[in-house]
């Protein structure tokens, strides 16, 4: 695990943060989505391809609801570092099977920007990845006609 090291990085104590979550985030299961006040605001703002809500209790929804879905469920950080003293960013990989698309493993890529409250806690978490390249182009119909659009897009 790799750290970016960008001019503007906070103080050691603001990395510590972004280290816990980072951690936590490697290490969750379906048994810790009720931890999750413990490292995130009451009113964070969630936000990723499929998702843009705030609150707690949507988010524990949307966490319970992806571990209820995915088998093999597993999450490497594979790079993070602070960007000021109350953000960071985290480049990560997760994989896991979706139990609706069979059982062939999904490797998903993505960036999420960090956002820490004065507590030390998550106010905002933004995913970053390509929905369309590594999720709606498995889908059998819409993934054949996004592949087509996509190759003739990349003839010109």
């Amino acid at each position: 695990m790799d750290s970016l090291s960008p001019s503007s990085a906070g103080p050691p104590a603001d990395a510590a943060r972004l280290d816990r979550f980072a951690a936590f985030f490697e290490r969750m299961t379906a048994a810790d989505v009720g931890r999750l006040g413990e490292i995130y605001a009451e009113d964070v703002h969630f936000a990723d391809p499929f998702s843009d809500f705030r609150g707690l209790d949507d988010l524990r929804r949307v966490f319970a609801a992806m571990f209820d879905g995915m088998r093999d469920y597993a999450l490497s950080v594979d790079e993070k570092g602070m960007t000021a003293a109350d953000t960071g960013m985290v480049r990560w990989t997760m994989s896991g099977s979706v139990r609706a698309l069979g059982r062939e493993p999904w490797i998903v890529h993505g960036v999420s920007v960090i956002r820490f409250d004065a507590e030390g806690r998550v106010r905002e978490h933004l995913d970053y990845w390509d929905a369309a390249g590594q999720f709606y182009e498995r889908l059998p119909v819409l993934g054949w006609v996004l592949r087509r659009i996509r190759r003739r897009i990349a003839q010109h």
